[in-house]
């Protein structure tokens, strides 16, 4: 239903004196809040209000009170449920007409459930403004609904601002392998916030800049406001320009089938994931597993999809999946312990096996960074899991406690601005606080030390909590809900099936050599470490580990892709 005529505009608030933007942004709180009387507060007496929504009855409203009851109603069925909104504006035009102001725009409305998927919603809007008592109110109020493109593809900024997570219903039918018109692969995946785009050829990796839905540009390095190029994606094939000339085309090719699909964890919560499966399989399967944080089935910077994409199109079948209360996933991450996390990960190694049309002969495990402890968990619970690999996993080698405290060293050292002698009260500061972690009634070193030391503003923010700031009983704490101190080294001792660890010369998160060391002197034939030089941690290229930014790299280590693929065959 098209309802809405945009007119020629005035954008700006300053047009304005008062800035109209705030009554939008009232509204969204309200919506937060689920509180009828302010949103009644945010129209004129006599205000009039339309909703036209295609297959379903229309209404409207005469005055605050009518507006007032109508929220109430529709309110009370998501507090009943427990649910919460979340409302997205967007200005598109604004014009002034005579003393009122006229704006048309769009609307997301999130609707969420605790530990469930998130749904949406889209639509388009026409209000009528007047000033009432020096601030703005609605006057006439008409809504109806669209589609995710069409807000989309509306560039201004959104009130209130804030990031909005891809819609995967749209984006994921982007993501895939595209051959230009010169030959080179281009692998297009994607992250929570943005595409991302990997050629083959070359190792070159690049974050896509959105301009809308269906436009995006590239820059020199990996996240880069420079615009290089611009890739424009219309009916499975990706136009690509050099300013405004088309310089290339590449075209959507199948070279694995993908799907996403639904499987219960040991404790009935439903985990969402995509199977990628290859045209040709070598009979072995991995399920991938996340790094730390709110991460979807792709992962950081997308390279979970990346890893699925590659080793699929090698033969092995590849499972990814979508943390706990992200994406399709039901429940929470966020209080999960390795155990708990591994759950998830074994949930999907037996889905994989419940597949007999997959006919696999081997079911492996795998992923960077923090999942090294939770495959370790995995592993402690099941010693059935056929192969693992790690990449950048301090998870390899040693506890939380320990990396920790590596990687604050690392960042303050590669500052250059602090003293050796506060680099050294932050580390033991650190060290006490995670002694209290185990030992919460010798709370004293802890306090004592920290006060003594927290009057220096420069080192305050990188000192963690006393004992009295702390509820050890509440989980949704990095560190009450992960295991500290577990230490992996005895898991891999006892595992005798194939692995393989990947570590980097310049990782500023991993100690890679200590970890290394203390996984070789195990002696255990059956485990491989590697160290790639010139990689950083999660295996793009670098020289230095006092560069953690990913955003100004530009390429993957040259052999970090091939010795996976290489062992993976080996098997």
């Amino acid at each position: 239903m098209k309802l809405i005529i945009f007119l020629c505009i005035c954008i700006t608030s300053q047009c304005f004196g008062q800035n109209p933007d705030s009554l939008y942004l009232n509204f969204t709180k309200a919506y937060d809040s689920l509180n009828a009387e302010s949103i009644a507060n945010l129209y004129l007496e006599n205000a009039e209000v339309l909703n036209l929504y295609d297959g379903e009855k229309s209404s409207s409203m005469k005055g605050k009170v009518e507006v007032q009851k109508y929220y109430k109603e529709f309110f009370e069925r998501f507090k009943s449920n427990d649910q919460k909104l979340k409302l997205t504006f967007k200005i598109v035009t604004r014009e002034k007409v005579g003393e009122n102001i006229l704006d048309n725009g769009f609307y997301q409305l999130e609707f969420i459930t605790q530990n469930m998927p998130s749904f949406f919603t889209f639509g388009k809007f026409s209000t009528v403004l007047e000033f009432e008592n020096d601030i703005w109110k609605f006057k006439t109020d008409a809504t109806t609904n669209t589609d995710f493109v069409e807000y989309e593809n509306s560039v201004e900024s959104k009130i209130p601002e804030r990031d909005e997570p891809l819609f995967s219903e749209f984006y994921d039918n982007l993501l895939g392998n595209y051959i230009s018109d010169d030959g080179q692969l281009i692998v297009i995946g994607r992250s929570l916030y943005r595409l991302y785009a990997y050629y083959e050829k070359t190792g070159e990796y690049r974050a896509l800049n959105k301009v809308n839905a269906t436009t995006w540009t590239i820059g020199k390095t990996i996240i880069s406001n420079e615009i290089q190029q611009t890739y424009k994606f219309s009916s499975n094939k990706i136009e690509i320009y050099d300013n405004d000339k088309l310089v290339n085309t590449a075209t959507k090719k199948q070279l694995y089938k993908s799907s996403k699909v639904t499987y219960a964890n040991v404790n009935g919560i439903k985990i969402g994931g995509t199977l990628f499966v290859p045209n040709q399989s070598n009979g072995k399967a991995i399920v991938l597993v996340h790094g730390s944080g709110p991460q979807d089935r792709n992962g950081y910077a997308s390279i979970i999809r990346l890893l699925a994409d590659i080793l699929s199109r090698d033969g092995t079948t590849v499972l990814t999946y979508d943390k706990q209360g992200i994406g399709q996933s039901e429940g929470n991450w966020a209080s999960e312990n390795f155990a708990e996390l591994a759950q998830d990960a074994i949930a999907g190694i037996d889905f994989l096996k419940s597949n007999k049309e997959l006919s696999l002969s081997k079911i492996g495990i795998g992923g960077s960074s923090q999942a090294g402890w939770i495959i370790a968990k995995a592993i402690e619970k099941r010693q059935d899991i056929d192969f693992a690999l790690t990449i950048g996993a301090a998870g390899s080698g040693i506890p939380v406690v320990e990396q920790n405290i590596y990687n604050t060293e690392v960042v303050l050292k590669c500052d250059g601005s602090f003293s050796k002698k506060q680099i050294e009260n932050i580390i033991t500061q650190q060290k006490y606080f995670f002694y209290f972690l185990s030992n919460p009634k010798q709370s004293d070193k802890l306090d004592k030390f920290t006060k003594s030391i927290e009057k220096d503003e420069k080192i305050r923010d990188w000192l963690f909590p006393t004992s009295k700031q702390m509820d050890l009983n509440n989980r949704n704490q990095w560190f009450t809900a992960l295991e500290v101190n577990f230490d992996p080294l005895p898991v891999w001792k006892k595992y005798d099936n194939p692995v393989l660890m990947i570590f980097s010369e310049f990782d500023d998160s991993t100690p890679a050599s200590k970890v290394k060391s203390k996984v070789d002197n195990l002696k255990k034939k059956n485990i491989r470490t590697i160290i790639l030089p010139n990689a950083q941690h999660i295996g793009l290229e670098n020289d230095s580990v006092c560069v953690s930014n990913i955003g100004g790299l530009s390429k993957f280590q040259k052999d970090f892709f091939k010795e996976m693929k290489i062992w993976i065959k080996s098997l």
